[in-house]
């Protein structure tokens, strides 16, 4: 692989980090928003609501760590997640 080529990937999957991060960000922000309307009893409505925010969440997490693993193996460093 050429170094132009590797460049372009790495920029790539830089930009795949990126995006795998903003949705996770934007998922924990419907996530607290809808917390902080759940302040009152929770009906079985909005406990339904919380948990698949939770699960949208944290499957935007596990994205955003596989791209941040995927660069890491790119540049053949060794990761700093436990």
């Amino acid at each position: 692989m050429s170094l132009i080529t590797k460049d372009q990937c790495l920029v790539e999957i830089a930009s795949h980090l990126s995006e795998a991060f903003s949705t996770f960000s934007n998922e924990a922000i419907k996530l607290g928003a809808l917390l902080m309307r759940s302040r009152e009893p929770v009906s079985r409505e909005c406990y339904d609501k919380l948990r698949k925010q939770c699960m949208v969440e944290v499957q935007a997490f596990e994205e955003y760590l596989n791209r941040k693993e995927e660069i890491f193996a790119h540049l053949n460093v060794e990761s700093r997640t436990p």
